[in-house]
């Protein structure tokens, strides 16, 4: 059996009916300075119905979105986005990024679970994370990076916890003989993110990988198409990251992108999809 599925990242969703001032009191308010000036002309919610709509002509069985649904964690936005991924007519398998664990207050009242706990139903190993969701022998591994982080921070984590229980699942998937994909917002490789941006403990989950392997490995938050690798036990495994599902930009590897996905255990298909301004057109290597 194989999985077929479209691959999104970064859509931030953007809903602030029934925001009130006080809502601003913590790390939102230079969120909230950003959208104005900046953030909110960048991106289109009308591009991820494009994407939508192509995901279904292109016959995917799945949308995986790897974090950043919202843009400063509010409860209005989280209610907007399960809103639409509930209309899409298609499963949804998403993991947090850093915008969905955006202040203290929303991580303590575990808001993201909270409205997408549904889309992250699956196998655990004794945590939230990781979850597994398996497709015949083709599984999804959903990892958390959302930490709440200081003003002008936009870093993740994995954690000790997290990267031991993924260390477990990983080693009992091969065995299984299943084709792993693992899904983790923040890119897992040297250089690739911005200072003040990157994967606080890369070096940790990389080591994993290098120990367990896994055949693909997902991951979005820089709003950039990107192909790179981390070592394995067999050999390199690939690492693609996809630019923001909703950006406006032009500009060459940040346009509105998804990839299309047929995996199943013995080899990976994949085609990029990048916006133009009207429509998703296939790009060619």
């Amino acid at each position: 059996m194989s999985l077929r599925f479209v691959h999104l990242s970064d859509i931030h969703l953007l809903d602030l009916r029934g925001v009130r001032p006080w809502h601003y009191l913590n790390k939102r308010i230079t969120g909230r300075v950003n959208l104005a000036v900046k953030r909110r002309r960048q991106h289109d919610e009308r591009i991820f119905d494009h994407a939508i709509e192509a995901a279904r002509a292109l016959h995917a069985q799945r949308v995986v979105v790897t974090g950043d649904l919202t843009n400063l964690s509010l409860p209005s936005e989280f209610a907007h986005a399960r809103t639409r991924l509930e209309a899409l007519g298609l499963p949804v398998t998403v993991i947090p990024g850093n915008h969905d664990t955006y202040t203290a207050g929303s991580v303590r009242q575990n808001l993201f679970d909270r409205y997408f706990g549904g889309f992250m139903a699956g196998e655990r190993e004794g945590g939230e994370f990781p979850f597994v969701q398996r497709f015949g022998q083709v599984a999804l591994v959903g990892l958390s990076t959302g930490i709440a982080t200081l003003p002008l921070f936009a870093t993740g984590a994995v954690g000790p916890g997290q990267l031991e229980r993924l260390d477990a699942v990983l080693a009992r998937l091969a065995q299984q003989d299943c084709a792993r994909v693992v899904l983790i917002h923040h890119p897992p490789v040297a250089g690739v993110s911005r200072p003040r941006h990157n994967l606080l403990d890369l070096a940790a989950f990389g080591e994993v990988i290098a120990r367990r392997g896994a055949e693909l490995i997902l991951h979005g938050h820089e709003h950039l198409t990107l192909e790179t690798a981390l070592p394995g036990p067999g050999g390199d495994v690939p690492v693609h990251g996809i630019a923001s599902g909703t950006s406006c930009s032009q500009r060459p590897g940040r346009q509105a992108a998804f990839s299309l996905y047929q995996v199943d255990r013995t080899s990976i298909h994949r085609e990029l999809y990048t916006w133009n301004g009207t429509s998703f057109a296939r790009a060619h290597a």
